[in-house]
């Protein structure tokens, strides 16, 4: 068995694992040895019976997520990875890969809902918004608003980025400028932020399906992107095809920033 992982980042949160073959350029920093054999840690701390259900994109009943059976998931990965005897729900036991990466959907689900609210409130001030584009407002803030639910519930305290307050921050600041400015401002905005992470949940569906881990953490994270992808192309289509050259190099700065964002998530 191949063993997903990540190269130090910071004090302790660190492994030495290896990582697979389809991660991006903080891959090429890792190095590779042999699996820990270990039994999965017990998990008496959570609600084993919690389950949540969510909806679809298109408001179709999405499937049920046992939220115990994939946190079991995520501590036989520690198991697997962790150079030490600590309990993946164990406030010192060291961050592998999955940790890192559920760090960052933590941190990037906080700020889209931010995102939306930021975007409501300029709406509100502005006055002069389009019924559509507050209904495109509420109801992809709801969408956002329960994939957090999702991940606050799955992760204990001690796995979230000591960075929330800052991406609440930046997040709503993120929605209220483009908002303030125009409909299509708040539009393109979306596209972008939606762009980045449809990319960043990719790389984490991607490789756990090719080695055959974590099949429930899998099918939320493909819910979650499908919801993404939904957002993206729903901004798109409301924003039409044409881009200036400025509406480029905003997006592409919303990118960048989205991205400078997530690796910050990953290792505080």
């Amino acid at each position: 068995a191949q063993v997903l992982g990540d190269p130090p980042s910071n004090a302790g949160r660190t492994c030495d694992c290896a990582l697979p073959p389809m991660l991006p350029l903080r891959a090429s920093l890792a190095c590779r040895r042999l699996p820990r054999r270990l039994s999965a840690p017990p998990l008496e701390a959570f609600n084993t019976s919690r389950r949540l259900s969510t909806l679809s994109a298109d408001h179709t009943p999405a499937p049920e997520f046992d939220l115990a059976a994939i946190r079991s998931e995520l501590a036989v990965e520690h198991a697997h990875s962790a150079g030490s005897e600590c309990r993946w729900d164990d406030a010192s036991a060291p961050w592998h890969w999955l940790d890192r990466e559920m760090s960052s959907n933590m941190a990037g689900e906080t700020g889209a809902v931010c995102i939306y609210d930021g975007a409501a409130a300029a709406l509100s001030l502005r006055g002069t918004a389009s019924a559509e584009t507050l209904r495109f407002v509420d109801e992809h803030r709801e969408a956002e608003r329960r994939h957090l639910e999702l991940i606050e519930c799955l992760l204990p305290p001690h796995k979230h980025t000591r960075l929330l307050p800052m991406w609440r921050a930046a997040g709503f600041a993120l929605g209220f400028a483009p908002a303030l400015v125009s409909d299509r401002a708040l539009f393109k905005t979306v596209e972008a932020v939606e762009t980045f992470v449809e990319e960043h949940y990719g790389e984490q569906i991607g490789p756990l399906k090719v080695h055959g881990r974590c099949p429930q953490l899998v099918a939320l994270l493909e819910h979650c992107c499908a919801d993404e992808v939904h957002h993206k192309e729903d901004a798109a289509r409301r924003a039409g095809a044409h881009e200036s050259l400025l509406e480029r190099a905003w997006m592409a700065v919303v990118r960048f920033g989205s991205a400078v964002a997530a690796e910050a998530a990953r290792r505080v």
